[in-house]
């Protein structure tokens, strides 16, 4: 865009919430962020929308997210045009490789009429491009806002310590893992509806305990079920009749990471659960939107 007609949203910002979200050049928080904010409120045709961040695994991480719209890092963009791009900064502490100025202008200068930057929420320790951009952007009197995408797991970072203290405090402690500690505080919340008031949790429920008949399983599975260490993280279930209504895991991004010894045992109990027709919800440490996802699953299995 070369010139100025006037128009009311050519840029715009939005800042995620506080917290460590990039992990090795991925920040699925701000995936999270241009899924559930920013497109369903794009007019957009995705062949004409392009998102650009610096590094790769963020590329890669888009590009299993977000299938209909092209990703790219800033070099393999030049030369390329769209109507609307975003640009995913990824860094919470703003790194010289993706605040280099030059990157920054062939990012910025891709856009034909439309740029929205997705940046942390982190307090900054120096000077940087990317943040005088989005001071331009609001010099300009175009929005710059404040991400509504959150997690319970936030509590984890370090920003959060005292809210953590706090929030834990009001709830009882089931585990070692303060991961666990808030997901539990959260269904205990969610419980408190009377629309589940039929429904409980149980934690850290025995596999043996709950799939007595494992003639469904192959020879490996039937061990893992028996092996007395294999649990569900959380079980809902129905106060009166005792069933399963719903299997809840918590992932530590690390400990759960694709390549792990866990990641192979997770894949084995997601195929038992299924074989057995119990519901199970996953959910990473690093990822948003709890709660919603929790609340939409139990609306579907009371009905």
């Amino acid at each position: 865009m070369t010139e100025d007609h006037g128009e009311t949203d050519v840029l715009s910002a939005i800042r995620t919430v506080k917290g460590n979200h990039a992990r090795n050049h991925y920040s699925q928080r701000q995936i999270d962020v241009i899924r559930k904010e920013i497109l369903p409120t794009l007019a957009a045709d995705p062949e004409e929308t392009g998102i650009i961040t610096p590094y790769k695994n963020q590329v890669d991480a888009l590009g299993r997210e977000i299938a209909d719209i092209g990703a790219a890092t800033v070099h393999k963009f030049q030369g390329k045009e769209k109507d609307t791009i975003i640009i995913s900064t990824v860094d919470d502490e703003i790194s010289d490789f993706a605040d280099d100025p030059y990157l920054i202008n062939v990012a910025v200068s891709r856009a034909k009429k439309r740029l929205i930057l997705v940046v942390t929420g982190n307090q900054q320790v120096r000077e940087r491009n990317i943040i005088d951009l989005m001071d331009y952007i609001r010099y300009q009197n175009f929005e710059v806002t404040d991400s509504k995408v959150y997690s319970v797991f936030d509590y984890l970072y370090k920003q959060y310590a005292r809210e953590r203290m706090a929030y834990l405090r009001k709830h009882k402690k089931i585990s070692e893992y303060d991961s666990e500690n808030l997901m539990y505080a959260l269904i205990n919340d969610i419980l408190t509806d009377d629309r589940f008031a039929s429904l409980d949790v149980v934690c850290h429920f025995p596999l043996n305990m709950l799939i007595r008949d494992t003639s469904l399983l192959s020879e490996p599975e039937r061990r893992y079920v028996r092996n007395p260490a294999a649990h569900l993280d959380f079980l809902l279930y129905n106060r009166i009749s005792k069933k399963p209504v719903l299997a809840i895991e918590v992932d530590g991004y690390d400990y759960h990471g694709e390549t792990t010894g866990q990641a192979a045992r997770d894949l084995k109990k997601d195929h038992i659960l299924d074989e057995y027709g119990i519901p199970l919800l996953r959910f990473k440490t690093n990822g948003s939107g709890e709660k919603e996802t929790i609340l939409e699953a139990l609306e579907r299995l009371v009905e």
